[in-house]
């Protein structure tokens, strides 16, 4: 029983780390996005050096889209907390890959559905990160698959980025990673 949950549980984490779900109609209550009006005003530096910090740098970038806000009584602060997938990203199963935690966008940009995912690191010595730092792709296995995708890691060492969107949208993906890439680095 326990290898059949972990086989589905591996098998939607590589469905998620896929990339770009195909051209087309967006699936219901799917957010979209947009470039910026000035991107040249959002820097990454008015954003805080966390995970969140880093969803809300891509989104103004038109990358991602924020977090819905919500009021928490105990902090008198707004975050992140509807759990409606259709308004906030998706929280993954990051230890899956190693990682501390991460989150989902799923998204349509110009027609085209979209997948950005993000994740935080702490544990820079587990096979995971090890393997995006030297070859750029994280390989999650099972016992009836192997799937392998491209990560990107940020030059801070935090953070990792898995997106593709095929030949098409090469410009901005080169210009997302570029952004990825510069967040807080070193």
């Amino acid at each position: 029983m326990k290898k059949v949950f972990a086989a589905v549980l591996i098998a939607v984490m590589i469905f998620s780390l896929c990339g770009c779900l195909g051209s087309g109609a967006a699936a219901p209550k799917v957010q979209k996005v947009t470039d910026p009006e000035e991107p040249d005003k959002i820097v990454y530096t008015d954003y805080e050096d966390t995970l969140e910090g880093l969803c809300g740098y891509m989104a103004d970038l038109g990358y991602a889209y924020n977090f819905a806000e919500v009021e928490d009584e105990k902090t008198e602060k707004k975050h992140a907390a509807t759990g409606d997938e259709s308004e906030d990203p998706h929280p993954m199963l990051a230890d899956m890959i190693g990682a501390e935690r991460g989150y989902k966008f799923t998204y349509t940009y110009k027609g085209d559905s979209q997948v950005l995912e993000l994740y935080y690191y702490t544990d820079t010595n587990n096979e995971f990160y090890k393997q995006i730092k030297a070859d750029g792709e994280l390989t999650v296995k099972g016992d009836d698959f192997e799937k392998t995708v491209e990560a990107t890691l940020c030059d801070n060492g935090k953070y990792v980025m898995i997106f593709h969107c095929g030949k098409d949208n090469e410009e901005r993906e080169a210009a997302m990673e570029k952004a990825f890439k510069e967040f807080h680095a070193k």
